[in-house]
């Protein structure tokens, strides 16, 4: 008599030797921020005032003094002499200090897409961008101001444009990414 063969079920990835971005141990939160831009399309020497809402999510690692981790947001831009913009996916690497409840962080990514409607339909792709801030860490959240400047890269439409701005923002923590359960928390090594 024949058996079919027992498959094993898959194996959850370890976490344990991660050192960076463990979901199990990295800090986890919600992000919320308001902001003031400066728009200048290409190759125009005037710059136009505009306004931001962001949304997404950060997780930070934290070891000592330093901090490092990734931030994933998206964007609706409104600027009225140029256009409503909507960054789809923004991704920034961060590092920094810890220096008490202070942390100056220093970031780094690109927008992955963003459309806008204003003088006709633009569209973009890999916008960089840079920036600089400063949070304060509260008990159950973040909070900070950030400064930064962006090469709003369009692909087609509308003129591209340097971006740079203020924002303000809120962090309420949100928990680990993953919970542990009670076999890996006897056993490290385990997810």
């Amino acid at each position: 008599m024949l058996q079919a063969p027992v498959k094993k079920p898959a194996r959850a990835p370890r976490f344990a030797g991660w050192l960076l971005l463990n979901p199990y141990t990295a800090r986890h939160a919600s992000l919320l921020s308001l902001g003031a831009v400066g728009f200048r399309p290409l190759p125009e020497a005037r710059e136009t005032l505009g306004y931001s809402l962001a949304f997404g999510e950060v997780i930070t690692t934290l070891r000592g003094p330093l901090t490092t981790g990734l931030v994933e947001e998206s964007e609706l831009r409104l600027v009225p002499r140029d256009a409503l913009s909507l960054s789809l996916r923004r991704y920034q690497w961060e590092a920094g200090l810890r220096i008490g409840p202070l942390e100056p962080t220093a970031r780094v990514g690109f927008t992955l897409a963003h459309l806008d409607v204003g003088h006709g339909f633009s569209f973009g792709l890999l916008s960089p961008r840079v920036g600089v801030g400063l949070w304060w860490k509260l008990s159950h959240s973040r909070v900070g101001v950030s400064a930064f400047t962006e090469y709003f890269w369009r692909w087609v439409g509308s003129d591209s444009a340097f971006v740079h701005g203020f924002t303000l923002e809120l962090q309420p923590d949100s928990g680990p990414l993953l919970e542990r359960t009670t076999s890996s928390l006897s056993d490290p090594t385990r997810p």
